[in-house]
């Protein structure tokens, strides 16, 4: 793409694609694709998945109970009797495609189906029963049952049920309906929907407009980011628009994969955009660092782009190399949502690095050398001319800051009012060397071109032996060995957090504000047994032994109640349902499920949504003790391939797990002790893993590429240090930036998001700051040319002396 047509051909190629995927509705289907149901999590062997699949076919497909609870602390009353009967004489005014006509039938197991949470509480005296039509329904479509009244007075809870089809909507919109219709009515009296259906609908709204949510703040952020780093009201536009490309394609191909048969649910989704955005906005910054430098030496922006891909694509392609294998190692976990996560993590980051290696190279050729204004990268042959300033830009060319900064801000207002016709312009004519923009051009002799000229003549370029991040290996140098104790030290304290670990997070605790369905629970638990919105199911394989199943179940301690079969087929297979004395999603009881299984032993399945939490905890506990070290030797192996060497990437690997490990201890503390949280999702340290050690490492190749680039030429001391001082501020700034768009994950309602964005961008932030600035430098400084044992630089160290590069040559970052 560094040719004048090149660029335009790879442009094309992206706009059609995009626009074609645009027109072909892909983003809405990939929505669409998404499963965000706590059983699409199971992996296939789990107990509670064949208990769910013996389950639908016993009651005819999978029901969803939406349990209305009515209460009022001080007893029912007579006019709170009647209200229910007029309410949902109100809710069946509305028909909706999946919710069971027969509500009786589906109750009490009949031919409809039972369903999954299907058997509520037996009725107080003088109250429906569980299988009695409320009056007033009509005639052929009775949905609603009950009201089942508790012992105590205070609450009666009234039962609908809505069969699953794959379809969100069908789900969502009956439930919202009667909430709109019934819940909070005031005056001491507490509706709330729970049950199955009320949990389900709740977290189909949080996840429903998750993507654009956060496409949205996470793609201000990084326009707020940009305009820091690179102080251009223009250039800004560029890298921004090929990480959004790159977004929208990895959309496109998400949807293929979801085809495929791979688990998409909002989490992954969410985090794949994160990590497009994050990891593309990164990339950006390198590629862009690198071309920035060659511009200041040569005067042809095709040979300075080809200069910049020969340098910094490696180091790119082999970053994103690591963070794809490192992803795909997610493919074998047991928890269905954590292995997709792997392949389609693994397409975003593709993606990212794709757009940043074609199409952003292409969109700076075309943009050219002045979309860097006002800091634009000059050689002494494509500076302007002094000549074309106006008298009125000798104002801003030799004035006070204060006035050419505002004159300056003024045109550039104008210019971002027409910033449409600017960039149109921009394509379809470059404007030739000395010019501005053709839509400024009435700026461009009296504030663009004296600015410009003002910033040339006050830049100070960073290189080798300049800057902030020399200085900083400088100070290192001067005692390695204490920095390195010094840097060990403050990262082991770190890690004295790890003793507020706890996984004790369920799904009664995912949300950072009480949704509705969580709040009827508890409700519901304050006068009913606390498990009876989801009773745990079991499947009798055979009917002659229903009897003693049950009365094995009802021995365990914990269980409420067991009730009488809701389903069965001929060839005896029996459903019947256990209460919990727990509420169903708690650590209480999911204590109970291994008790259970042991009691009914090969005579049945246990699942429900109890069941089917505790496998998916079961599966994550495996996930993050097998999957980190495949991870560790996927890495390492990258590692080995890209420096040649065998100590140096040990010692790199060495200081992320040790990075990785403070960053967690400082997140449990947080989460404990400020944020107050319940605990951590039980797949929180591994997917914390597989970030941290996948970027952590990334930083670390920039870092090492360059320095062993430099060791060749000046040896290992002084090549770690010149390689810290001229990566040092553009890593800085890509840290920054993925740690910004990962902590936007904390704008979402989910507490997991909240914690994985946390302990990723403070883990991002302690590795770029501490670890890749300070412990790897000393590190490497200590150990000296072993560090690339058993390379040739191990033996020779690289060249005897330190001394300027005569010609521009291909280095990493």
């Amino acid at each position: 793409m560094a040719t004048p047509r090149a660029k335009w051909v790879v442009f094309l190629v992206w706009l059609l694609v995009i626009v074609g995927s645009g027109a072909a509705g892909i983003s809405e289907k990939y929505t669409d694709a998404q499963e965000n149901e706590s059983t699409s999590f199971l992996p296939g062997d789990a107990e509670s998945t064949k208990a769910l699949l013996a389950a639908e076919d016993l009651q005819g497909g999978e029901l969803a109970p939406a349990v209305i609870l009515y209460r009022r602390e001080s007893g029912l009353t007579a006019a709170d009797k009647q209200k229910i009967v007029t309410d949902v004489q109100a809710l069946t005014a509305k028909r909706f495609p999946a919710v069971v006509a027969d509500g009786s039938r589906a109750a009490a197991g009949g031919g409809s189906g039972g369903g999954e949470e299907s058997a509520p509480p037996p009725a107080a005296a003088g109250c429906g029963g569980p299988t009695t039509p409320i009056p007033g329904q009509p005639a052929g479509y009775a949905p609603f049952v009950g009201p089942v009244c508790s012992e105590d007075g205070k609450a009666a809870l009234v039962l609908a049920y809505i069969r699953g089809d794959g379809d969100a909507a069908h789900l969502l919109d009956p439930v919202e309906f009667w909430r709109e219709t019934v819940s909070n009515p005031g005056g001491g009296l507490e509706v709330k929907i729970t049950g199955g259906a009320g949990y389900a609908a709740d977290a189909i709204t949080v996840f429903e407009n998750i993507n654009g949510t956060l496409l949205l703040a996470a793609t201000g952020l990084v326009i707020v980011l940009l305009i820091l780093i690179y102080r251009s009201p223009i250039f800004l536009f560029i890298p921004l628009a090929a990480v959004l490309f790159a977004e929208f394609l990895s959309q496109t191909l998400g949807y293929g994969l979801s085809q495929l048969g791979v688990t998409i649910n909002g989490q992954s989704s969410a985090i794949m955009s994160i990590l497009v955005l994050g990891a593309g906005t990164d990339y950006a910054l390198l590629i862009v660092a690198r071309y920035r430098e060659e511009m200041h030496r040569q005067a042809d922006q095709y040979a300075a782009m080809r200069a910049a891909l020969v340098s910094a694509g490696p180091a790119v392609f082999a970053s994103a190399a690591t963070v794809i294998a490192a992803l795909f190692c997610l493919s074998i976990a047991r928890v269905n949502g954590t292995s997709g996560l792997g392949p389609l993590g693994a397409l975003g980051v593709f993606c990212a690095a794709l757009s940043m290696l074609t199409l952003l190279p292409a969109l700076l050729l075309i943009f050219g050398r002045r979309a860097f204004w006002p800091f634009v990268p000059h050689t002494p042959t494509t500076k302007p001319s002094a000549a074309l300033v106006t008298p009125a830009g000798r104002a801003v060319l030799e004035g006070s800051s204060v006035s050419a900064l505002l004159r300056v801000a003024g045109a550039c207002v104008v210019a971002v009012v027409v910033l449409p016709l600017t960039i149109v312009s921009a394509i379809l004519r470059r404007c030739t060397r000395g010019h501005t923009w053709s839509v400024t051009s009435a700026f461009a002799g009296s504030v663009f071109i004296p600015y410009e000229l003002r910033r040339v003549r006050n830049e100070h370029q960073v290189d080798e032996t300049h800057g902030f991040w020399k200085r900083v290996g400088d100070r290192v140098a001067v005692n390695p060995l204490r920095t390195f104790g010094g840097a060990v030290a403050i990262l082991l304290v770190m890690c004295l957090g790890l003793t507020f670990f706890s996984t004790d997070l369920t799904t009664n605790d995912s949300y950072r504000e009480k949704v509705e369905a969580i709040e009827g629970q508890e409700l519901l638990a304050k006068s009913f047994p606390a498990g009876s919105s989801a009773p745990t199911d079991i499947i009798v394989e055979r009917a002659a032994d229903v009897e003693r199943v049950s009365a094995a179940v009802a021995a365990v301690r914990g269980v409420q109640t067991v009730s009488p079969p809701v389903a069965s087929d001929d060839t005896g297979r029996t459903l019947i349902q256990a209460t919990l004395t727990p509420p169903p999603y708690s650590t209480e009881a999911f204590d109970l499920i291994e008790p259970i299984r042991a009691a009914v032993g090969d005579a049945a399945l246990v699942g429900g949504a109890t069941a089917v939490e505790f496998d998916v905890r079961e599966a994550a506990a495996w996930d993050s003790t097998v999957i980190p070290p495949i991870v560790l030797l996927v890495v390492f192996v990258i590692l080995m391939i890209l420096l040649r060497a065998v100590v140096g990437p040990l010692v790199l690997i060495g200081t992320v797990i040790l990075s990785y490990a403070a960053a967690l201890g400082v997140a449990y503390f947080t989460f404990d002790v400020i944020f107050g949280f319940n605990g951590s999702d039980p797949s929180l340290p591994l997917f914390a893993f597989v970030f941290l050690v996948a970027l952590g490492v990334d930083y670390n190749i920039f870092l090492a590429a360059r320095a062993r680039e430099e060791t060749y030429t000046h040896g290992s001391r002084a090549g770690m240090l010149r390689a810290l001082a001229v990566t040092g501020g553009v890593i800085t700034s890509a840290g920054i930036v993925l740690a910004g768009t990962f902590a936007v994950l904390g704008s979402l309602p989910l507490v997991f998001l909240t914690e994985i964005g946390f302990v990723v961008a403070f883990g991002v932030l302690l590795d770029t700051f501490l670890v890749r600035s300070v412990l790897v430098p000393a590190a490497t400084l200590l150990i000296g040319p072993r560090f690339w044992w058993p390379s040739s630089l191990a033996k020779t160290d690289g060249g005897a002396t330190e001394r300027p590069r005569e010609e521009p040559e291909a280095v990493s970052v």
